[in-house]
């Protein structure tokens, strides 16, 4: 038995070692905003939230959309070619435009954002900074996972997490901590970890550029459906505080932010699953043996862990809330004990994901996420009015569960048969 689990750890080295880093920068990224409400009334978390919910629009909406079909081209070309610089010649284009295009966006709806979110112009000038730092950031981790380097990328993304929380201390300790410091952390951040890692980058990879207009058509193609399924992912997230925002006070918007922060800290999490294998199933796509092993030896197990862990957190929620804030927020702890049963659903269907990306079944796994927004904000417009905001982690949570019923019978009814397994 005992040698069993040893063959088992031995095999996952790779993802532990990748999991674990990956999973402790995500973690950190997810105290951040803990931390600050540390700091902040519930009234300031909710003007934080609501301008953090603009950083990650534009974010959403310009950078994210291109992420999946960058990976899966790139180890597509690397394992043709050794190279990946037609691809990364079109990653570069789309950073480019996106930022042209949010510099552009941020003009034209500057006086709207300083309304919605109740923050000063110049505090706008920092949330814009975030932007481009998120942007800096996601684009080396999204550039190392194209390069097959995935203990890279998840130690990129924990060096940034260690570096945002170590910035809001440092500006703790000036007595700095506000809006516009809190912000300022992420451009600060993203430089650092830059000048890092520049170094280890391999630019035989990537050089020299390549753009190719094939390429660039099939990445934009897919791209263009992306969009659409990042964006309703980023309204599933986000979503809800367009509907408190007209119901409910600031306060609640601060309280039902802090609890989703954490939902959506351990989503990300999840995610990781995503992230690792993407590459690998990309290549292995038409491999039964290994796509067997995939969904029927290493899901199974990554599932009971992940749903104990979901379990843990369950319990012990309320004594770490009671313990870091004390009397403020306690109307958060009954909407995460909501949104952690919705988390289940998350950690489900993660695995099909890849699958999905990899047969190139975007628009099927884009149009569930449509789905699922438009399922979210109509449960948000009937509950919330009568609910407040538990009426947003319940619709939540109902969302994401259609969601991954109909995967689930989507993989059963098609997916199957084209993985021959």
């Amino acid at each position: 038995m005992l040698q069993k689990i040893k063959q088992e750890l031995e095999q996952g080295k790779t993802l532990l070692q990748f999991g674990f880093l990956k999973a402790t920068g995500q973690a950190l990224g997810m105290i951040a905003p803990l931390v600050v409400a540390r700091f902040f009334s519930p009234e300031l978390f909710g003007s934080y939230s609501l301008a953090k919910m603009i950083v990650f629009f534009f974010s959403t909406l310009l950078i994210a959309s291109s992420q999946r079909p960058f990976i899966v081209f790139a180890n597509q070309e690397r394992a043709q070619s050794g190279k990946i610089n037609k691809s990364f010649s079109v990653q570069c284009t789309f950073l480019a435009f996106s930022m042209l295009a949010f510099l552009s966006l941020n003009l034209i709806f500057n006086k709207a954002i300083v309304a919605y979110a109740q923050i000063s112009p110049t505090d706008l000038l920092f949330v814009s900074l975030a932007f481009v730092g998120l942007a800096l950031k996601t684009f080396l981790c999204n550039l190392f996972l194209a390069m097959g380097q995935m203990l890279k990328n998840s130690l990129a993304e924990l060096v940034f997490g260690s570096l945002s929380v170590a910035l809001i201390f440092v500006f703790y300790l000036l007595d700095m901590v506000n809006l516009r410091t809190v912000f300022l952390v992420y451009p600060l951040s993203a430089i650092i970890l830059i000048i890092i890692f520049f170094k280890t980058i391999d630019f035989n990879l990537l050089l020299p550029f390549g753009f190719d207009r094939n390429y660039f058509t099939d990445m934009f193609n897919f791209t263009k459906w992306v969009t659409l399924g990042v964006t309703a992912v980023y309204f599933i997230n986000w979503g809800d505080n367009l509907v408190l925002r007209a119901f409910v006070s600031m306060d609640d918007i601060g309280e039902y932010n802090l609890g989703y922060q954490v939902f959506k800290g351990l989503s990300t999490l999840i995610f990781i699953i995503n992230a690792y294998f993407l590459p690998f199933v990309s290549q292995h796509i038409e491999d039964s043996v290994k796509m067997k092993n995939y969904l029927f030896n290493k899901r199974p197990k990554i599932l009971l862990l992940g749903l104990i862990a979901i379990g843990l957190l369950f319990i012990i929620a309320p004594y770490i809330f009671r313990f870091f804030y004390g009397s403020l927020y306690q109307g958060t702890i009954v909407v995460l004990r909501v949104l952690l049963i919705g988390s289940v659903s998350i950690l489900y269907t993660i695995f099909y994901d890849p699958i999905l990306n990899a047969l190139k079944k975007y628009k099927f796994a884009e149009a569930t996420l449509i789905m699922q927004v438009l399922l979210n904000v109509l449960l948000d417009l009937i509950l919330v009015p009568r609910m407040g905001m538990l009426g947003a982690a319940v619709a939540t949570v109902l969302a994401y569960f259609c969601r991954a019923i109909t995967i689930e019978v989507y993989f059963r009814t098609k997916l199957k048969k084209l993985l021959k397994i």
